[in-house]
């Protein structure tokens, strides 16, 4: 059995089905619908999604698979091996035995303990009630904050202001971006939305947001920024309330804690996506990394195992794409001060070139960070600002899953076209940059 049919909940229904012909499969989702995709509510915002609707997809046929659409467990008895569930829209209960269980209850948005918070036109941004609300506050709105600066916070600022609104971006840490880029290369990213008009300001924590019934400003230690409606994009929180009821175990994270197989503290229960714990590919310390990308996989490793295959997780890089304005930024890995904290030694370098030669139309900036451990030269991290950076840092990610030096990254070989690429690969100046600092 599967309780939550997102991205971890569907591959392990998938994963499972694969693995074992067999099985019965069941998978319970307590939304109305089946499976949508949260990332994309910035830019059916923004309208580059002509319709919000078009993020919902209708639930998946999977062969053997029961997927109860609309029901919610309610309760975990792990002594009887059993799911107790309720139909929401009948209201009947009643309890289903499984063999093996896996948890893919995914996350909620965060809202944090600021004053105000629960005014009207003050919203999350994480469900598809979250996107029509704001859509329909929309009309009537001409002056936004954002508060976050993560890659949904930046999102939505830029989807607020394709829509015509004025827009402020508040993040309380020094940069923007702050768990995905090292700040000289987070300075790209502001300037970038300081140029399309929305005015980004860090070390900026909120204090208070001011209104009657509707929000009417934001306010930090030194300003306030008057605002008809208000994004809060800080994150999310596990859906673990399951988990909690049935006693298991919770690691440092305050995610399920897992081991390298996905099971939990109860052998027959195995957790993966945004309520599960990852850990980190270097340190093998336990870590968040809720990412639909990392659920996947999770997913995968959770539906071999449940359904009797013999699967490892391997730890994640935490890679990541975002977009400013059409600009990609992208990462992977570890940022010098991450790397510093893992007790690393690393050494880094920065370069700026064009994604393709001068001479060509549409050749536009490309900036390029690595991240290499000092005594092995192994590439630790990678980060990319420009056309072309997902490509890039999914290269990245799989060099430093595979160990690959920096010595052997400038010795890479690549191709070459003027409407695609420079004569000389990006990523390889960028090496070619660590090794002379090395």
């Amino acid at each position: 059995m599967i309780i939550g049919f997102q991205s971890a909940g569907l591959t392990a229904a998938a994963s499972a089905r694969l693995t074992n012909r067999q099985a019965e499969i069941t998978v319970i989702e307590r939304r109305m619908y089946a499976t949508y995709h949260p990332c994309g509510l910035p830019f059916a915002i923004g309208g580059d999604v002509p319709h919000i609707r078009h993020l919902v997809e209708a639930a998946p046929r999977l062969p053997g698979v029961d997927v109860m659409i609309g029901v919610e467990a309610t309760e975990i008895d792990r002594g009887a091996r059993t799911v107790r569930i309720r139909d929401r829209r009948t209201g009947r209960e009643r309890q289903v035995f499984y063999d093996k269980l896996v948890l893919a209850t995914g996350s909620l948005p965060l809202k944090p303990p600021i004053p105000g918070v629960d005014l009207g036109n003050v919203f999350t941004l994480r469900t598809m009630r979250d996107g029509e609300e704001i859509l329909a506050a929309l009309p009537r709105a001409t002056k936004a904050v954002v508060v976050g600066a993560g890659p949904v916070g930046i999102e939505a600022a830029c989807a607020l202001r394709e829509r015509g609104l004025e827009v402020v971006l508040l993040e309380m840490k020094p940069s923007v971006l702050p768990g995905m880029l090292d700040p000289d290369m987070s300075e790209t990213v502001i300037d970038r939305l300081n140029q399309v008009g929305i005015k980004t300001f860090c070390s900026k924590p909120v204090k208070e947001i001011l209104g009657d019934e509707k929000v009417r400003s934001v306010a930090v230690e030194d300003a306030e920024f008057e605002a008809d409606l208000v994004i809060v994009a800080v994150g999310v929180k596990p859906d673990v309330e399951l988990a909690q009821r049935a006693g298991l175990e919770f690691g440092p994270t305050k995610l399920i804690k897992v081991d390298d197989h996905l099971r939990t503290s109860d052998l027959d229960i195995y957790a993966a996506g945004d309520c599960a714990e990852s850990k980190c590919f270097f340190t093998g310390r336990p870590i968040k990394s809720q990412l639909a990308t990392t659920a996947i996989r999770m997913g995968k490793v959770a539906g071999i195992n449940a359904a009797g295959g013999d699967e490892v997780f391997p730890g994640v890089l935490n890679t990541v794409v975002s977009s400013a304005y059409g600009m990609e930024i992208a990462a992977t890995g570890l940022t010098v001060q991450a790397a510093k904290e893992a007790g690393m030694d690393v050494v880094a370098a920065r370069v700026r070139t064009l994604s393709k030669p001068y001479f060509y139309p549409g050749a536009e900036p490309i900036t390029i960070k690595l991240v290499v451990d000092r005594g092995s030269r192994r590439v630790v991290g990678g980060q990319v600002i420009g056309d072309g950076s997902a490509e890039r840092v999914n290269l990245l990610a799989f060099a430093i899953k595979h160990q690959a030096t920096v010595d052997e990254l400038a010795r890479m070989e690549y191709c070459y076209a003027p409407p695609v690429n420079e004569c000389i690969e990006p990523l390889v100046m960028a090496a070619e940059a660590v090794l002379r600092k090395l």
